[in-house]
């Protein structure tokens, strides 16, 4: 689910046609946790990371975003400083708005009911898996964590596989799913040894959707035995 899904057909054009477009490299930041919200943006293309952070100066991974997702909307809304930092995981193509043309824009098109149901989503989404990974294993967590993940922002690999571009470093995907590092990877490892999972260095993918979605509700999965070379770092 993401804006451009969620409105008419010809909508997502019409919009991106009135913004600048621009283009963001790899690492670089789309928008900064506090900052003013002078601008929205319509990504286009590419991958974008989520990232909060709070007072003591620690930082969480909220969830990766990809195309059709318009972002920094609700700052420009509620005239409020941005909530989190977005930064590009892979080169993003994008058309940036003025907040007061995006505002006009949405008034005349009618499209709060679908903004305001985006937002109520992601926010009841986030609360579910803080919720669901106070009882999970250490496997059911990562496996519920990269299970959202790949339905947010997963590409088809082969047949059946998904392909999920984690553009974080390891110990990102832990705070994620709330444990340690050594214990995600350690669960990376469970999940890949069973044949759901095969891992790269910032890249995974899944296998085994179904199996996958399964652990991440805490069902069992039995593991097979890992082989010389399988084993990856994320």
């Amino acid at each position: 689910m993401n804006f451009r899904s969620l409105t008419p057909p010809g909508m997502w054009s019409d919009l991106i046609d009135r913004g600048r477009r621009r283009i963001y490299p790899c690492k670089s930041t789309l928008l900064a946790q506090g900052e003013s919200p002078d601008y929205v943006i319509a990504l286009i293309d590419g991958l974008v990371k989520v990232v909060q952070g709070n007072e003591s100066g620690a930082e969480l991974t909220l969830m990766l975003r990809g195309p059709g997702e318009v972002l920094g909307e609700m700052g420009a809304l509620l005239g409020r400083p941005r909530s989190a930092t977005v930064t590009a995981v892979r080169r993003c193509v994008t058309s940036v708005l003025p907040a007061h043309a995006f505002r006009r824009y949405v008034e005349r098109q009618r499209l709060e009911p679908v903004i305001y149901r985006l937002t109520v989503e992601r926010l009841n989404s986030h609360e579910r898996l803080r919720a669901s990974l106070l009882h999970l294993s250490p496997a059911g967590r990562v496996a519920r964590v990269v299970s959202d993940l790949a339905d947010e922002v997963g590409r088809p690999q082969g047949v059946t596989g998904v392909l999920v571009e984690l553009g974080m470093a390891r110990p990102e995907l832990a705070t994620m799913a709330s444990m340690s590092r050594s214990s995600a990877l350690a669960a990376l490892g469970e999940l890949q040894s069973a044949g759901i999972l095969t891992l790269g260095r910032r890249h995974l993918i899944v296998k085994d959707v179904s199996r996958l979605k399964a652990a991440g509700r805490g069902e069992q999965f039995s593991s097979g035995i890992s082989h010389k070379g399988d084993t990856g770092a994320v």
